[in-house]
């Protein structure tokens, strides 16, 4: 495969029209992600569904391009979806642990098939620093017990703790 370099970096807008560039992971993962394309994205995320031999090595690969377009997918089949389906297209939201994620959190809270893995996903934004402790994490980790009738107390206070 020949990549045209010029043009990836026009696309993911590190070229400045001074032809000058700039760098850095999130460019890489763009350019990846653009070389890549939605499909392959699309199929990698349906394999991990699937439960199918290699989902784990397919996740990695998410992870590490820290894809929105993976989590924008999965977040489309948990909307679709219902059971261990939707669960576990959450389960993929966590694992890639992208910032946009944290707009869906309220909705997974408030969803019984999802609240666990729900409050997972806050955790990993958390923990990845995507996201900054804040009210409004306060307000969603009292959601999580509120919803939970607290059995995810446990969980919610080791958050609370390792975020101090």
């Amino acid at each position: 495969m020949i990549t045209n370099w010029k043009e990836i970096a026009k696309q993911v807008g590190s070229l400045n029209k001074n032809s000058s560039e700039s760098g850095g992971d999130s460019y890489g993962r763009a350019a990846l992600e653009t070389i890549l394309g939605d499909q392959w994205i699309q199929e990698a995320v349906e394999h991990i569904l699937s439960f199918q031999a290699g989902s784990e090595v397919a996740l990695d690969c998410l992870r590490i391009l820290h894809s929105e377009k993976a989590v924008r997918y999965a977040y489309q089949v948990y909307k679709s979806s219902t059971g261990e389906r939707a669960e576990r297209a959450v389960f993929i939201i966590k694992q890639v642990a992208h910032p946009v994620a944290y707009q869906w959190v309220e909705e997974f809270l408030n969803d019984s098939n999802v609240i666990e893995t729900g409050l997972g996903v806050l955790d990993q934004l958390l923990w990845t620093e995507q996201i900054r402790y804040n009210e409004q994490v306060e307000a969603l980790l009292q959601l999580a017990l509120a919803k939970s009738n607290n059995l995810l107390a446990e969980r919610v206070n080791f958050i609370r703790e390792y975020r101090k």
